[in-house]
């Protein structure tokens, strides 16, 4: 998935750059073009869902992943799914808050970024199972929550190990 995403980058970049010399523009405006529609903010968007789809393939009993949400699926093991997508949209507003606030007051956050990174991670993943497999997430957060993650996985039928989606 994640080489999908960067060819549709260059793709992109590519028909700018073709729309500027169909125009008559020069080389130089072609090329100005063509990096401005590759790198523009769609690649803070893109580089993201990418970084979010490698985390969903490797699989909820991954290593990374379990250090990554261990903690917030300790707090919240109980919730349902959408338990759990209300519970993380609170706590992502809630930390937007306290960094706008902190700005707001101070002129500067010193707030780590991780937790606000964290939550909009998780705040995709839970929109990707709510959408297209719901009924996997009670074997997700049991995978995430387990020591043994490879019995946990079987004990979910399997189905936890990883969320292949396009």
């Amino acid at each position: 998935m994640a080489a999908f995403r960067v060819d549709r980058d260059h793709v992109r970049g590519r028909r700018a750059a073709e729309a500027v010399r169909a125009r008559g523009g020069s080389a130089l405006e072609a090329a100005l073009a063509a990096i401005e529609a590759t790198f523009s903010r769609a690649i803070r968007y893109s580089t993201f869902k990418r970084r979010v789809a490698g985390l969903m393939a490797s699989g909820a009993a991954h290593p990374d992943v379990r250090l990554r949400y261990q903690r917030l699926a300790e707090r919240y093991a109980g919730a349902n799914l959408d338990t759990a997508v209300v519970i993380v949209e609170r706590l992502y507003r809630a930390e937007i808050d306290a960094r706008d606030s902190a700005i707001h007051i101070w002129g500067r956050c010193s707030r780590p970024r991780i937790a606000l990174m964290l939550l909009q991670e998780l705040r995709l993943m839970l929109r990707v199972v709510r959408r297209y497999a719901p009924a996997r997430y009670a074997g997700i957060v049991t995978a995430v929550l387990a020591e043994d993650a490879a019995g946990a996985c079987g004990r979910a039928g399997g189905h936890c190990l990883s969320l292949n989606f396009r």
